[in-house]
Parts: structure tokens; sequence; C-alpha cells
């Protein structure tokens, strides 16, 4: 097990991809620490996006979806053995990974800091979850087999939208609600997160940019949420002086 402070954002991608609250250790243990309620909701509530507004993923043998094949066939042939090493790296891409070069916080980290995290990760999860099941796509080397081969490991569940994307577009969100002077920084890196996802060849590029939509659609919802703001403000307090 990964320390606490090294895991956040690797509990919100696992999250993201385990297909439930309660499916990962790392949630599990979250669970345990923090006296979390997988049921409760904190910030928002994943109902609504079993019916939000929110574009569908190109139809089966559209233009649009052999645009999608075509981009994944054409970083197949392309990519590296380092180029699929860093595909493979950010997909665990943990909470260091943001902020290791500036740290935020002081250490060690704040209990209030890591349980904020897995407040959001355990509401988040089921809004992702439910976007996915909307649409059920699937992944492209379950569309294409034999044609798609992906070179990081396969992930289970649904292509649309990315969960790595979806996560960790809201991720640096949040994180740019704590310190807007280094939003261009956050999003930078989870923009390499979700495309490492395509050149991997686990998602399709559609998939990806569906998942920044969703990513900022969830962040207009938190922002609506006032235990969310007052515990953003109790964040911007512990940041060093």
């Amino acid at each position: 097990m990964t320390p606490v402070k090294k895991r956040l954002l690797l509990v919100l991608l696992a999250l993201a991809l385990g297909g439930g609250a309660c499916s990962s250790p790392q949630a599990k243990v979250a669970l345990k620490r923090a006296h979390l309620l997988p049921d409760r909701v904190y910030y928002v509530s994943a109902e609504q996006f079993k019916t939000a507004d929110f574009a569908p993923p190109p139809a089966p043998g559209s233009e649009a979806q052999q645009a999608d094949l075509a981009a994944i066939l054409d970083w197949q042939a392309k990519r590296s053995k380092a180029d699929c090493r860093k595909a493979k790296k950010t997909a665990k891409a943990d909470y260091d990974f943001f902020w290791k070069e500036k740290p935020l916080f002081p250490e060690p980290l704040p209990v209030e800091v890591k349980e904020f995290f897995e407040r959001l990760a355990l509401d988040l999860d089921g809004a992702v979850t439910n976007m996915k099941k909307r649409w059920e796509r699937p992944r492209p080397f379950r569309a294409y087999p034999g044609q798609a081969e992906p070179c990081i490991k396969k992930s289970s569940g649904f292509s649309y939208p990315s969960g790595h994307s979806s996560y960790s577009r809201v991720f640096a969100n949040v994180l740019s609600d704590i310190a807007p002077e280094r939003r261009a920084d956050f999003i930078a890196k989870a923009d390499e997160i979700a495309q490492d996802r395509v050149i991997g060849g686990v998602h399709f590029p559609t998939d990806i940019a569906a998942g920044k939509r969703f990513g900022d659609l969830y962040h207009s919802e938190l922002l609506k949420s006032e235990a969310y703001r007052q515990d953003i403000e109790k964040m911007k307090a512990l940041l060093p002086k």
C-alpha cells in the first residue's frame, strides 16, 4: 500500500475505473480511516448525471467513429517504447504528480486535506459511473479486436467519457480553486494524463474530450455547493503563509 499522501489522486483514478465507491482497496481504506459513507452526498449528487444534458459518443460506423479509430491506429504505429512507459506511469499518476516540484501544503500532509479529497472522490465516483453506464461504449481494443492493441494494461469498464480524463480534470479544477495562480500547471498535468490514455490505446480521442467537458461540468456543480466552497476556504487556510 502506498503512503496516503502519495495515493490521493490514485484513489480518484482507481475509483473511476473500478465502477463503485467501495470497489478498490484504496477506497476501502479511505472509508475506514475517515469514517466516510459511500451512500452519502458530500458535495454533488451523482443522480443528476444519469440524465444530464451531455453529447453522446460517435455512433458506430459514423465518420467520427472512423476518425477515432484512425487516431488510435496512428498512435499505435508511431508510439515508442518510451511513450508506452510514460503512459503506464501516468495511468497510475498519484498525488505528487501534480505538485511534487512545488508542494502546496506542509509536510506531513494535513489530515483535513486527505479527507477533503476522499470526500470528493466518493461523490465523483458515482457521477462518472452513471455517465459511463448511459452509453456503455466499448474501449478501442474491444470495439476493434485484432486492430487496436494497447501497450499498457487493458482497463475494464466502459470508455465514454474517459475516467482518467474526467478525474484529472476535476482534480486540476479543484486544485485551481485552492491555488488559482497555478491553474495552467494543473490543467497541463491533467491534459498529459488524458492524452496518454489515447497513446496507450485504451481510449478514443472523443472519450478524452468528453472527460474534459464532464470535468468542467462537474466542477461547475461543485461550485454551487456551500459545503464545497467552505472546504475550499479551509484548504486555503492550510497553505503555508
